[in-house]
């Protein structure tokens, strides 16, 4: 797997959080992506995703997204969403995770297995980048470096 070092910066980037089975993420992330165009505005951006939790009983899990869209909104203080005008990381890892078939922990495993080699902290849980290619996606798994310090 080739592992590179980079930045990410996105603007305009709103936040939601879903709580849904645990294979069903990618309905929680459309529906996002739909609010969004029927509030008149559009995705410039991937969809992001974070594993926030999960309870096996239920077989539910907690994710948060991430949508970079065209313009700055303001939201009301109660909203269920928040609005970034910029959301960004000075320093972290990223590694493409191609065949979405294949366990994510792999992938997980690897970046840790680089900063322990590197001597760098990670923060987690990893951001999941979803891109549209070919009619299919991939996800670049993306792990911020804590601080850009090394440990």
């Amino acid at each position: 797997m080739n592992i590179k070092r980079k930045p990410v910066v996105f603007h305009n980037v709103i936040r939601a959080a879903a709580t849904c089975k645990s294979e069903e993420w990618f309905a929680s992330a459309v529906e996002l992506r739909n609010a969004v165009i029927k509030s008149g505005l559009y995705g410039t951006g991937p969809i992001i995703y974070q594993f926030a939790g999960y309870d096996p009983k239920t077989d539910m899990a907690d994710y948060t997204f991430y949508l970079p869209v065209n313009a700055p909104i303001q939201l009301t203080e109660n909203a269920k969403l928040q609005f970034f005008p910029e959301w960004k990381f000075a320093d972290g890892l990223v590694v493409r995770h191609a065949d979405l078939e294949e366990d994510l922990e792999e992938s997980y495993e690897v970046l840790r297995a680089c900063a322990d080699e590197f001597r760098l902290e990670l923060q987690e849980p990893f951001y999941h980048i979803y891109l549209d290619v070919y009619g299919g996606g991939i996800i670049d798994i993306y792990a911020p470096i804590s601080g850009g310090a090394v440990r």
